[in-house]
């Protein structure tokens, strides 16, 4: 197992680039080409999860600038263990890559670091996209037969191994373990979509692999469950930058109120509440409008 980590390892190395900042060292991916997007990983992740949850923006004309957050990956903790810190630190990423501004998108516990860059950065902002996103504060998941799976090298070199050899079913393994209150038609509905096309269906395989190798993710893993379960207030009324929030009405984490509450609070904030959605909301079968406003924002 340690030598299919290190092959593992490897490969995603291969797709990315470390650089120096004066907030700290940070890993990237740079993918496509036009308007420039931010994805910011959630937990757990890094770059590759980034990329393959905003790749719809990049067929459809945008640049990917996907970091992997600190203790993911290659990317030190100590680079940057708040959200606060986390967001100073994308900025002075772009600072190295002579960038001027990005649309921020803030995937699941990446949201918290997204909302701190568009409030602390208002000029590097072109818009603030924000994807079933942890604002408010929340605990673990306290399954315990999921947490013996997502969170031991074993468990994930499996999940692994079932995603390579068996696509389909895990296809139907994500939409069961990612989605709430959905009857047999609505769940076999999402995986009949997924499954209908050969590039979603290779998709929903890599966002599986974004867990592995587990040592490699953990420490970051374990750094957002700090921050979330007290996570502090965060700065919605001094966001500028337009605003979209996207909310799946059944993803498994109970994020709505977080969404609605961003909502109120973010000025002309945009909220899309995705019928049957579950928590990989580029994977639902009713996300076309979703997608299509995302690239509206970030090509404006």
């Amino acid at each position: 197992m340690s030598r299919w980590s290190e092959h593992l390892l490897a490969l995603l190395d291969e797709r990315a680039t470390m650089v120096e900042t004066e907030c700290g060292s940070i890993q990237l991916a740079r993918e496509g080409d036009g308007a420039k997007v931010m994805p910011i990983h959630g937990s757990p992740g890094g770059f590759d999860q980034g990329l393959v949850w905003a790749k719809h923006l990049k067929d459809a004309g945008c640049e990917l600038i996907a970091p992997s957050r600190p203790g993911y990956l290659r990317t030190p903790l100590d680079s940057g263990r708040s959200p606060t810190l986390q967001a100073d630190l994308f900025a002075a990423m772009l600072d190295v890559l002579c960038i001027d501004k990005v649309t921020v998108l803030g995937i699941s516990s990446g949201g918290p670091s997204a909302v701190h860059f568009a409030a602390r950065h208002p000029d590097r902002t072109n818009a603030l996209l924000l994807d079933a996103a942890v604002l408010l504060p929340i605990a673990p998941a306290t399954n315990k037969l999921e947490r013996a799976l997502f969170e031991s090298s074993t468990g994930i070199w499996l999940w692994c191994q079932v995603a390579k050899r068996w696509p389909k079913s895990t296809a139907a393994l994500v939409v069961d373990t990612l989605s709430t209150g959905l009857d047999k038609d609505q769940k076999r509905e999402a995986v009949d979509w997924i499954t209908s096309d050969p590039i979603r269906l290779h998709d929903i395989v890599v966002l599986s692999t974004s867990l592995a190798p587990r040592t490699a993710r953990e420490p970051g893993q374990r750094n957002d469950e700090l921050n979330e379960i007290e996570l502090a207030p965060l700065p919605f009324a001094e966001i500028t930058a337009p605003t979209l929030i996207t909310q799946g009405t059944n993803d498994v984490f109970p994020l709505i109120d977080h969404a609605t509450n961003a909502a109120d609070k973010i000025p002309g904030a945009e909220l899309m509440l995705l019928k049957e959605g579950h928590h990989g909301l580029p994977w639902c079968p009713h996300n076309s409008a979703v997608t299509q406003r995302q690239l509206e924002l970030s090509l404006a």
